[in-house]
């Protein structure tokens, strides 16, 4: 029987040290260990981490170790931030950044008043409702029942999309919308939380970490200075020694084949940059999966 949240949450706590650092990371032992039987044993399985309620994990970093926690209590996990790099100088971009507070509350002082001004409007129609005199017995038939059903099913008491809709909107990939938008951070994250998936055999979050990679890359503008961002992604898809290299029968680690499969969809572009040409010389691995893959789509 699956576990449920009351399991999780009344578990006893359990203290991981994370990354070179050993940053203690405190969690509930049943929440973790559900994800996994590699992990289970870790927690449960009667060895000295057992005992002590405590481990060390040193191939992980702490952000990428906090995702997989969210992903634990959540079935999810927040979307990696990109890096804003320095914009290029502007007389206007300061003033913009200047007035932003102003036009805020500028706008909440407009709207307040506007509110304030309906008040009394709606004062008055309440009072013609109340001064109505109630319909006789001749006036008409009683509103169905259908009316009132209608109105119940289309009843929303959510206009905003609740605190779901705010939690849910975190786990969605972002696009990038202007070239000073460094993505490399956000696609690595993705990357690096599927090999940690990867080799604690967590098949669902190997699922989640590359459908959100694909959305990204999908929504992703490739400004000429974005091109090294992709490359960074396959070059660390490529230099992970905890992915299989590819079979004789051309099966590729699904990482890698999303990377060269965007990478050949976006060629024309790509192919263009020196850093690209640069990262083929490196060879490896990554030469030949790309091209036998190309060759598929060469006229």
């Amino acid at each position: 029987m699956a576990l449920t949240f009351k399991d999780f949450i009344q578990s006893h706590q359990f203290t991981f040290f994370i990354g070179q650092e050993g940053k203690p990371i405190v969690v509930h032992a049943a929440a973790i260990a559900a994800t996994s039987q590699q992990l289970d044993a870790l927690i449960n399985g009667g060895l000295e981490e057992s005992e002590t309620r405590c481990a060390r994990i040193e191939d992980v970093g702490v952000d990428d170790f906090i995702r997989f926690c969210e992903y634990a209590y959540r079935g999810d996990y927040t979307v990696p931030p990109w890096e804003e790099l320095p914009p290029e100088p502007s007389s206007t971009s300061g003033e913009n950044q200047q007035n932003g507070d102003d036009d805020s509350w500028g706008d909440w002082a407009t709207t307040s008043k506007k509110k304030k001004g309906k008040k009394g409007q709606v004062a008055s129609i309440w009072d013609e409702i109340v001064a109505a005199p109630e319909p006789g017995p001749g006036d008409g038939p009683p509103i169905s029942r259908t009316t009132l059903r209608t109105q119940f099913k289309s009843r929303n008491y959510l206009n905003d999309g609740g605190p779901k809709a705010l939690i849910l909107q975190h786990f969605e990939p972002k696009p990038n919308s202007t070239v000073d938008q460094n993505f490399t951070p956000v696609l690595l994250a993705h990357a690096r939380l599927y090999c940690f998936a990867h080799l604690r055999l967590i098949a669902p979050l190997k699922a989640l970490t590359l459908d959100k990679l694909h959305k990204t890359l999908m929504d992703f503008k490739l400004y000429a200075k974005r091109v090294a961002d992709v490359l960074e992604l396959a070059r660390y898809a490529y230099s992970n020694p905890d992915l299989p290299d590819g079979s004789a029968d051309g099966t590729l680690d699904d990482l890698r084949r999303l990377v060269v499969e965007y990478i050949i969809c976006e060629i024309d572009t790509i192919g263009r940059h020196d850093d690209f040409v640069n990262f083929m010389e490196e060879g490896g691995e990554f030469v030949g999966d790309f091209w036998r893959e190309a060759r598929n789509y060469v006229a």
